[in-house]
């Protein structure tokens, strides 16, 4: 568990170093709308979105323990 911890806080200081590092306005051009955005605000929305999906994800292909061992009996 700790080690898991201690990981988690290393991909968060690599994501705030490479975030803040990367502060100038890009063009974003998405269908029909175009919109200047800074690097951070790009890359953040990018990783929650990212974490968002990948939870869902997760939770819809993972079968609880309970219901697996329920129906093998």
């Amino acid at each position: 568990m700790k080690l898991k911890i201690l990981f988690l806080m290393f991909l968060i200081v690599l994501f705030t170093v490479f975030v803040s590092q990367n502060t100038d306005i890009i063009p974003i051009n998405f269908f029909f709308w175009k919109v200047e955005l800074s690097t951070i605000v790009v890359i953040s929305i990018s990783f929650l979105v990212g974490m968002i999906l990948g939870f869902i994800i997760i939770s819809l292909f993972s079968v609880p323990k309970k219901k697996e061992a329920e129906s093998t009996q």
